[in-house]
């Protein structure tokens, strides 16, 4: 008897009210990644509210659509040229009408010649608007290695 294998549901560990925000976020986060791999800033900046505000990791700052598409652009340009994006939700509260996530940002580049990816933490603020959510901050870092000690 053949047995049918399903994907682990990528949110299964959180709370379902939790469980039930990421499921509803995925989307979005899926369409981010799309334009991050097509090199797409235009349609990328559509995913942003007009006032949203991103920090790159390489510490460029954005606010506004302008300065949101120049981050972006930046990015693609550079860090993401050539790679594919995925992201993972690890953890949404919802606080008022917004948001908060924290994700994983995994980076995966034929020219690094790693196989593993780039891991990227994202901590972010959405909010539904005209009936989808639509990121308004975005703060992307990376963990550094732990101090050595004589």
């Amino acid at each position: 008897m053949a047995t049918q294998q399903h994907a682990a549901h990528p949110h299964v560990a959180m709370n379902p009210m939790s469980r039930k925000l990421a499921d509803e976020l995925q989307p979005l986060f899926d369409e981010i990644a799309s334009c991050m791999d097509r090199g797409d800033v235009a349609e990328a900046i559509k995913l942003f509210t007009e006032d949203a505000t991103v920090i790159s990791p390489t510490g460029l700052r954005g606010t506004g659509q302008a300065g949101v598409q120049r981050v972006l652009a930046s990015d693609i340009a550079s860090i993401l040229k050539g790679s594919h994006s995925q992201f993972t939700i690890e953890a949404v509260r919802q606080v008022g009408d917004a948001v908060f996530i924290d994700a994983l940002h995994e980076i995966t580049s034929a020219r690094t010649g790693s196989r593993a990816p780039l891991e990227i933490h994202v901590v972010l603020l959405a909010k539904k608007s005209s009936g989808a959510w639509k990121l308004m901050e975005a703060r992307p870092y990376t963990f550094m290695a732990p101090a050595k000690t004589h």
